[in-house]
């Protein structure tokens, strides 16, 4: 065979490859003949659950049980869609239909992989979307072949977590009270398909009140069975009266001129009310401080708040055999002291006389 045959059998054998069973040579000639670099778009193949313990063990078993983890293929995961998606929502959705089963918020798995070269295993939060990235970009510096044998695990953040949602998801998932979850939310429900281009600038382009108004009237539409946990949007916040000041008030004729005088003069209000008493003034009784009745107490101590009973007074201070002053009160049984040694201090008649007259009980 001459040089020409032998090139154009090259060229014959070259050009079209047989395909083999290998699900890696696919996926390499799926990347080349899109002519897209891992820098651009890549293709996961996804691993859902947590990681066996023994994963050496388990794997020998599989084999011979003919089981093995099951795969699913996310293709044409591209950078550009990846990172706007920051709650990765789109991503799970896809990853939903491809393995038919409902998953938890994005924010409660890590993905998972062992990057060739590295003898640890490597984790990015999906809650965090940097993360993500930075390791989407660490995969396109990896040959393709090699790319095409990597596996990626998702499972819970927390270990021995449910890893699908058991019970029917909803689909507001946060509280609409700020103006960052609602354009979240909107564009996450434009990107369903439940709202249009118009209805959308229009809820994004209104007042906060307006706005939630607006979103209580869609969410009412589109979520029926959710609009009741979402009541707070057509609730009205009791207005607040706005504080005026007295001046304020007397011109708006809500208070006369002595209310206003009350309100910037209370001293004056205090005298005032003072002298329109009328006397005696009522008084609170207490407990006798002689005798110890309760409410019986109408006669205050000169010196302290001890108040003593009418009878106990008039006993011990009027009709007292030794004439004691009601001076004494204080000492004698607020104070407890007892009946001092000297009493009273008559008028002085005489310097040459005796100053301190002794008291008649006193026998010295």
């Amino acid at each position: 065979m001459g040089l020409v045959g032998r090139l154009l059998g090259r060229k014959g054998d070259n050009a079209k490859p047989e395909k083999s069973g290998n699900n890696t040579d696919e996926i390499d000639d799926d990347n080349e003949d899109k002519k897209m670099s891992l820098k651009e778009r890549q293709t996961w193949q996804i691993i859902l659950g947590d990681k066996d313990e023994n994963e050496k063990n388990m794997s020998a078993i599989r084999k011979k049980l003919g089981r093995t983890e099951q795969i699913y293929t996310v293709s044409h995961v591209d950078r550009e869609d990846l990172d706007e998606d920051r709650t990765f929502f789109n991503f799970f959705h896809r990853l939903e239909q491809i393995c038919g089963k409902a998953l938890l918020p994005p924010h409660n798995y890590k993905l998972q992989y062992d990057f060739p070269g590295s003898p640890l295993l490597m984790n990015a939060d999906f809650g965090v979307h940097d993360q993500v990235m930075r390791a989407f970009d660490k995969f396109a510096t990896l040959p393709p072949k090699k790319f095409a044998r990597l596996r990626f695990r998702i499972s819970p953040n927390k270990k021995g977590s449910e890893m699908f949602r058991v019970d029917k998801p909803k689909t507001v998932k946060v509280k609409l009270d700020n103006r960052n979850n609602i354009n979240r939310y909107l564009a996450e429900d434009f990107v369903r398909g439940n709202i249009d281009i118009q209805e959308y600038s229009k809820i994004m382009g209104s007042k906060m009140t307006e706005a939630k108004a607006l979103l209580a009237t869609h969410l009412a539409e589109t979520v029926p069975a959710e609009f009741k946990d979402h009541q707070y949007l057509v609730k009205l916040k009791d207005k607040k009266k706005k504080h005026m000041t007295p001046e304020e008030k007397y011109d708006k004729g809500e208070i006369t001129i002595e209310e206003f005088e009350d309100i910037v003069y209370p001293e004056l209000k205090e005298k005032r009310e003072k002298a329109k008493a009328t006397y005696p003034l009522p008084e609170k009784l207490d407990t006798c401080v002689i005798c110890n009745v309760p409410n019986s107490g109408a006669i205050r101590c000169l010196e302290c708040q001890h108040k003593a009973c009418k009878s106990c007074v008039y006993r011990e201070f009027t009709t007292h055999p030794s004439k004691r002053p009601f001076l004494l009160m204080h000492s004698v049984f607020c104070c407890k002291r007892g009946i001092p040694l000297r009493g009273y201090l008559p008028p002085v008649k005489k310097l040459h006389e005796e100053q301190y007259a002794r008291h008649p009980d006193l026998h010295i």
